[in-house]
């Protein structure tokens, strides 16, 4: 949170390196005023109002992606005349925090909704559908055309930034049994076999975890299955493909793995991989950032990071694709300062502060803008080699349709790893498993057919 005297003293410290306030005037002027020239000129409007801008999100794992979303706060409200707020929690608790501000219909203004959310609370956001059109073609298009939509079918949320999963690899291990970094499922399979017999298998969740769900998935449509049909609605799990899909995942399970893997969080893989005994896992930047800052050594006495590299998630009989946790900025339809609200989004995705938050992530927020893929952080090292391509290749939960209500809670409820679960340990057929989690779906999905109609 910002409190009304460290504003003050952040805006101080702004003050040489900020325009004026008549330098902001003619410059808003310049740009043809409103959304669209906050866009072209990423300079926030000037107004005499004293009002206050009040943000929510979850803090983020790099505390400098926080520090400069303050500072462009805070910068937009010094130039616009107001004052600003951003307040964080822990990304767990973000969830009853929105239902609360929904309920008592008050709070923030300004909000993080990730995934499915702008869908769940269709009702009490803002339709966004000109500043989205707008920032979209400022920003050379979107990468994946889903995200932020409200039940509706008008968009409820700006798409802020994706968490991608990569193909995450110690490229000194592979090298020691004289083979190529995986491309494909199959490479995967046949790597981490060897790599197992080595003692070093492959670290993927079958478990009740965020990750779990989102490589389980990617694994899927990379073998042509798809939980739902492009309707958003028609539960299509049961194919012959999801079956094709659940007995390659339960064979790599099987061959190069450990049962360490079902009772697996969201960290555990990244400490299997930085340790040494992991050879492979799929997962954001985040255990590279880690091996960085521990300075973790392998028994050599090697840093651990200098083998670690990320390539673009595998591809199967379907292509290649792989699922994110997306975050997006909407507007409630209660808050106070809704047109203010909209105007910092469109002060804070112009390209030059939409390129600064990603510098202060250290790559770890990637864009759904196409246009700012191609950052430059990207090229300055080469673990990050991947960045710019893998957001064509990445999907939100729902996909081919929307994240909805209803995907969330197929989500929450980790209907997917426990299904495959089953098939890996024997204790079904991958056929029962893909029946079982249709009949449990289609549940899911009637009743919220029943609450939206």
């Amino acid at each position: 949170m910002v409190s009304k005297t460290k504003l003050t003293q952040k805006n101080e410290t702004l003050s040489t390196g900020a325009p004026s306030r008549r330098k902001f005037l003619k410059g808003t002027a310049a740009a043809s005023g409103g959304l669209a020239g906050i866009l072209a000129a990423g300079i926030a409007p000037a107004t005499a109002q004293t009002r206050e801008l009040k943000m929510l999100t979850n803090s983020h794992f790099v505390p400098a992606s926080d520090v400069e979303l303050e500072r462009q706060l805070a910068e937009f409200g010094k130039a616009a005349g107001v004052k600003t707020r951003l307040d964080r929690v822990a990304h767990l608790q973000l969830p009853a925090v929105l239902a609360g501000e929904v309920q008592g219909q008050k709070g923030h203004d300004l909000v993080s909704v990730g995934n499915s959310n702008p869908h769940l609370y269709s009702k009490h956001l803002e339709s966004v559908d000109d500043l989205y059109e707008k920032i979209g073609k400022a920003g050379g298009g979107w990468t994946d055309g889903t995200v932020g939509k409200g039940s509706d079918g008008h968009h409820k949320a700006i798409p802020w930034f994706f968490i991608s999963f990569p193909l995450a690899l110690r490229t000194d291990l592979i090298a020691s049994i004289n083979e190529d970094i995986p491309d494909t499922w199959d490479d995967v399979h046949r790597v981490g076999t060897k790599l197992k017999a080595k003692g070093h298998p492959l670290g993927i969740q079958i478990a009740h975890s965020v990750d779990s769900n989102m490589i389980l998935r990617g694994i899927m449509w990379s073998y042509g299955a798809k939980l739902v049909d492009e309707d958003s609605k028609t539960v299509a799990v049961n194919s012959k493909e999801s079956v094709e899909a659940f007995k390659f995942i339960a064979a790599l399970y099987n061959d190069a793995m450990t049962d360490e893997v079902l009772a697996w969080d969201d960290r555990n893989n990244n400490v299997c991989l930085n340790s040494g005994k992991c050879s492979m896992i799929l997962n954001p930047i985040s255990a590279y950032r880690s091996a960085i800052k521990a300075g973790t050594k392998d028994k050599a006495g090697n840093l651990v990071h200098h083998s670690i590299q990320h390539v673009m998630p595998p591809t199967g009989p379907a292509g290649r694709h792989m699922a994110a946790s997306f975050n997006n900025m909407g507007v409630w339809k209660f808050a106070k300062e809704k047109e203010l609200a909209k105007e910092f989004m469109a002060f804070h995705f112009a390209k030059d502060n939409a390129e600064k938050h990603l510098t202060a992530s250290k790559g770890y927020n990637q864009p759904v803008l196409a246009g700012n893929a191609l950052h430059p952080l990207y090229a300055s090292n080469s673990k990050y080699y991947f960045a710019p391509f893998i957001g064509w290749y990445t999907h939100a939960i729902g996909w081919p349709g929307v994240p909805t209500a209803a995907v969330q809670t197929v989500v929450d409820q980790y209907l997917l790893p426990d299904a495959v679960a089953t098939v890996a340990v024997g204790k079904a057929s991958a056929e029962d498993a893909v029946k079982k989690l249709e009949s449990q779906m289609k549940r899911i999905y009637r009743r919220a057919a029943k609450r939206e109609g």
